[in-house]
């Protein structure tokens, strides 16, 4: 049998065991306070950023990490300086479309097409755009006089003597039988009934009423009441045959019936063409 010592404490004793377990507890609490600030060492990131000093030597420069994201700074743009335009820079924008080019006058209703700028409504396939006859039946024409009596036919052309470039103009021309003469019948060569032109001051013609129609021969045979008159009518749209709006000038008219009961043209009006 093992006895067991037997310790008897001291005053001395006592006093140097509760000085052991005060050195022991503070030893604890150094080594806690030194592991956090180790912890907290590794878990910052460190990073060198060299800046200019105010002696102009490097320093670093430590930036904590974030636990959290944090909102990026966005940086301002530097000032860009201003650049003069270039010339061919300067010369498209004089040639921008509604702006006017230089040195020239403007209106305030804008520029105005210049006078031979081709019409948007000539076709490309043909010079001018159609122009269809229409024949109607009126009363007895004041022009013809007792002169015609004679033949029995009285041919007049009713048409305006002026007209404005780029508006559009209803010409006109008359078959009348003189109430002495009675009913009489005009035999026409074709369908086209009438022959109805404008020409140039060089003999050229300009319009013709009727074109880009086709017509075929014979003609009807119409009879034609005592006082009365067949009147046709047909639009020029003041084209001419190159398609462009025809300048302003004097352009003759001349006018005649295709059949053979009336032979001959007729001249003399003419057509004032204005802007």
């Amino acid at each position: 049998m093992t006895e067991r010592p037997v310790f008897f404490a001291t005053p001395d004793g006592v006093r140097e065991v509760l000085q052991r377990a005060r050195h022991r507890r503070r030893r604890r609490i150094a080594l806690t306070a030194t592991g956090a600030a180790v912890i907290a060492a590794v878990g910052g990131v460190l990073a060198i950023v060299p800046s200019a000093g105010v002696d102009g030597a490097d320093r670093l420069k430590v930036v904590p990490a974030s636990p959290s994201p944090q909102p990026s700074r966005v940086l301002a743009d530097k000032p860009r300086p201003l650049l003069s335009p270039s010339p061919a820079d300067a010369t498209a924008q004089d040639s921008a479309p509604g702006r006017p080019a230089p040195g020239t006058a403007t209106t305030p209703f804008g520029p105005q097409p210049p006078a031979d700028s081709p019409t948007p409504t000539a076709p490309t396939t043909r010079k001018s755009a159609s122009a269809p006859i229409t024949r109607t039946t009126v009363g007895y024409d004041s022009a013809c006089d007792a002169t015609n009596d004679i033949v029995g036919w009285c041919v007049v052309y009713t048409g305006p003597d002026t007209a404005r470039r780029k508006h559009p103009v209803r010409l006109s021309m008359e078959l009348c039988r003189p109430q002495v003469n009675g009913d009489g019948t005009i035999h026409f060569d074709d369908t086209r009934q009438i022959d109805l032109e404008l020409f140039a001051p060089d003999g050229s013609t300009v319009w013709r009423a009727g074109q880009g129609i086709g017509y075929r021969s014979p003609g009807p045979d119409v009879v034609v009441r005592a006082g009365t008159c067949l009147r046709w009518v047909s639009t020029w749209d003041t084209i001419a045959p190159d398609g462009f709006y025809a300048p302003p000038g004097t352009y003759p008219v001349s006018y005649a019936i295709d059949s053979s009961d009336v032979g001959g043209s007729f001249g003399g009006p003419s057509l004032e063409l204005t802007d």
